[in-house]
């Protein structure tokens, strides 16, 4: 399984289906550009305004955000089917359930695993989630079955990673991205991908990370949350 797996990524397909799809997320995106009035509605796309503003695992790794989004789902499935999908997250794993014609046009080589993968169910903290063949970046927190979390450093003029305890550069990007569960009932599981961005004060960064990523980004992880839905209630309705 794992090496047909890492074979599709390395030459990817674009399907009829996966064609459309990107299509959609292309006009998606669009209509994100045209209604940037909009972006604080679409930071916390799919809850309330107090809801978006609780404190969540992992905040206190970059305290004070200059961009932020939460985004969450509701799930028919109880947390146990739920989690397997973001236990697998990651480029070379199970991907990220979003456009995948428009990951692999850029040279992502992802593809997104319609299976729970046996040998992906175990992450634990410092291990390293591929974005791309050249890209990986490692979980700073992860408590099984409940939330894990990316966070990494950058330095924007080197384009480097830098420690995270280290002194941060003068033009630096500072990020952590969650994925947590958490169950409303039995039979219901309410997911979030939530991402924090600090970075240096530039009229460059602030159009770049404040603005001009924003529909992009949400056009991408709206589409992971819709796919970990119907994975993950797909695998419900197969074990009933």
């Amino acid at each position: 399984m794992k090496t047909d797996i890492i074979k599709k990524q390395k030459n990817p397909r674009f399907t009829f289906h996966q064609i459309m799809e990107g299509i959609e997320g292309v006009f998606i995106i669009i209509a994100c550009y045209l209604t940037l009035f909009l972006k604080p509605i679409r930071d916390r796309w799919g809850l309330r305004k107090e809801d978006a503003q609780r404190i969540f695992p992992g905040d206190e790794l970059v305290e004070q955000p200059n961009a932020q989004f939460t985004h969450a789902i509701e799930i028919d499935a109880p947390c146990e089917d739920v989690w397997p999908w973001i236990a697998q997250i990651g480029q070379g794993r199970g991907g990220f359930y979003s456009y995948e014609a428009l990951e692999n046009v850029v040279g992502l080589n992802i593809y997104n695993s319609d299976e729970v993968l046996s040998e992906f169910q175990n992450p634990k903290i410092g291990d390293l989630i591929s974005f791309s063949p050249n890209d990986a970046y490692p979980l700073v927190l992860c408590e099984p079955g409940k939330a894990m979390a990316i966070g990494f450093s950058f330095d924007m003029d080197k384009n480097i990673q830098v420690e995270s305890d280290s002194v941060l550069p003068e033009n630096y990007f500072k990020l952590t991205w969650l994925w947590c569960i958490e169950p409303i009932d039995e039979q219901r599981t309410r997911f979030f991908s939530r991402n924090r961005i600090e970075y240096a004060p530039s009229f460059k960064n602030k159009l770049m990370f404040g603005l001009l990523m924003e529909p992009i980004v949400f056009a991408m992880d709206r589409k992971m949350c819709l796919g970990i839905k119907k994975r993950a209630e797909t695998l419900q309705i197969a074990e009933a």
